[in-house]
């Protein structure tokens, strides 16, 4: 099974208007099996090089978790690092295929247990 970037959302910021405020952006993946039904949210921010300083904690190994350094804070750029990434993911199960993005992007069911 693989997986497909199905649309991205920033409750911070209109994607579609340029430039964007800020060079750190929080941005929400909507992912979902690829050629079907159903999308999940995986959490990322988005950062310039330049902005990386302001975000990374370097007493906090965990800060930088789940970030991405692009040279520009784009739609299309983000789209394009999202789809590479997904290329390469193959799993059986939609929730092994989740468990494995969710190593780059935080899975809205990352610690849940029933």
């Amino acid at each position: 099974m693989k997986a497909e970037l199905k649309r991205i959302h920033s409750p911070d910021a209109d994607l579609e208007k340029w430039p964007l405020p800020s060079d750190a952006l929080f941005v929400q993946l909507m992912i979902g099996p690829m050629d079907g039904p159903g999308e999940e949210s995986f959490d990322l921010m988005v950062s310039t090089p330049e902005a990386r300083e302001s975000i990374v904690d370097p007493g906090d190994p965990d800060s930088s978790r789940y970030l991405v350094v692009l040279e520009r804070i784009e739609l299309t750029l983000i789209r394009q690092y999202v789809d590479n990434l997904l290329r390469d993911i193959d799993r059986p199960t939609w929730p092994e295929l989740a468990a494995e993005i969710g190593q780059f992007a935080k899975w809205e069911f990352h610690e849940y247990r029933p």
